[in-house]
């Protein structure tokens, strides 16, 4: 998706082949907006050279007055990605109620959108945006809201000579004319896309990709066909949203910490899978048994994870407790007595990674907890489903039991790990 915010920086702030960029970076990144593509790559969808797609990466990624850094770099074992930093990093953060957006339209990936001067694409732009929000193959814009003043990347002689270069190279796809309003006699430009526009538009793979590469490098190196890939890629939706839905209204620290959290969580776990594979092959023919196993592995490795939260919060929440030991430190650093209020600011820093530490346990916890309830909800409905004789008490005495057993192990790994 083109929200808002990246929207806003392409009508003013880059050039043409900027401009091409950065859609290939939307459709290319991942859920954590991280560009799946090596440079040569990128390169070629971009339509430019690798030396100067070099050169606007330096751009992006270097400081531009009060804007924000495009893209920010990524270290991915010994290789270094980039960031897309305008928007959400994807649609796991999109927010019906709030965002405003424009989809990835097939014709903006073009080799005619992108030979399209800046300002073609700008406006193309203008109108596509405004299709997406509003749902319609018709738009207008009153002259005004394009060519406010003479502060505007538009003059009246760019309008026109964009408008004529759409025509000509995608007058297939869209006709814009000249009109003005019955009352008003304002001038307004209207927009007619052609039928169907509206639904033509690319989704991004990027995840895909990089789950068959995941599993692929674990050692499995067979195909992963499309069914199971979108299972697997909803068990890894829902982790992220979990952990990020947790982190509402949260410190910004914290908000980076459980998504990394959710990133390593997914993919240890589809490591995990794909090691599995080749003595699990029947998993590959049923999607939902494939995405039930990944879900299970997922379980263990964020209940891992929670226990090293615990152990770490505990271990913070006894450095705080001694007392005498910061009131010494802080008295040897200031060379004088200190009173309680310097005392809370010498342990403020620790304090906030107790802090930190123990929200982290928490979520992940909560979530291992909504994880057990799930399951004990699926195995007596199956039990229901499969129409064996058996009661409703039978069943919840079954499922009673598998809770009890889960939990047993749930509390025994918090305790002993």
């Amino acid at each position: 998706m083109i929200y808002e915010e990246t929207y806003q920086y392409l009508l003013r702030n880059v050039s043409s082949t900027e401009f091409n960029t950065c859609l290939y970076a939307l459709l290319h990144s991942d859920w954590d907006g991280v560009i799946q593509s090596p440079l040569h790559m990128m390169a070629r969808g971009v339509g430019t050279t690798e030396k100067y797609l070099r050169q606007i990466i330096h751009k992006f990624t270097a400081p531009q007055g009060s804007l924000k850094k495009v893209f920010m770099p990524v270290h991915q074992g010994e290789d270094v990605l980039y960031k897309f930093n305008l928007g959400p990093a994807s649609n796991l953060d999109y927010n019906r109620n709030t965002d405003r957006y424009c989809k990835k339209y097939r014709f903006f990936y073009s080799a005619a959108f992108k030979a399209l001067t800046i300002h073609g694409k700008r406006l193309l732009l203008m109108g596509a945006f405004r299709m997406s929000v509003l749902k319609s193959e018709e738009v207008l814009f009153d002259y005004h809201e394009i060519v406010p003043d003479s502060r505007s990347p538009f003059t009246r002689q760019r309008l026109l000579d964009a408008v004529a270069a759409i025509h000509d190279a995608l007058g297939q796809i869209v006709k814009i004319s000249f009109a003005s309003r019955a009352f008003s006699k304002k001038e307004v430009l209207v927009f007619t896309f052609t039928e169907g526009v509206l639904e033509h538009y690319k989704e991004n793979r990027a995840e895909r990709a990089l789950l068959r590469r995941t599993i692929f490098n674990s050692g499995y190196l067979g195909h992963i066909n499309d069914s199971v890939c979108r299972e697997l890629e909803r068990v890894g939706k829902y982790i992220f949203r979990s952990f990020l839905q947790e982190a509402t209204n949260i410190s910004n620290d914290i908000q980076k910490e459980l998504q990394k959290l959710a990133r390593f969580v997914y993919s240890h776990s589809l490591k995990k899978f794909g090691q599995a594979l080749p003595a699990n092959k029947q998993l590959l023919l049923a999607p939902k048994q494939a995405s039930a196993y990944l879900s299970k592995i997922m379980y263990n490795e964020t209940l891992e994870q929670m226990v090293k939260y615990a152990h770490q919060a505990e271990s913070i929440k006894s450095l705080l407790e001694r007392v005498h030991f910061h009131r010494n430190i802080s008295e040897k650093s200031l060379r004088r007595v200190v009173n309680d209020l310097e005392m809370a600011k010498h342990i403020e820093p620790i304090l906030h990674k107790y802090q930190q530490a123990d929200f982290i346990r928490n979520v992940l916890n909560d979530w291992c907890d909504t994880w057990l309830i799930s399951r004990v909800k699926t195995v007596t409905e199956d039990l229901r489903a499969e129409g064996k004789r058996k009661s409703t008490d039978d069943c919840k005495q079954v499922a009673a039991n598998i809770w009890l057993a889960l939990e047993t192990i749930h509390m025994a790994s918090w305790i002993g790990c």
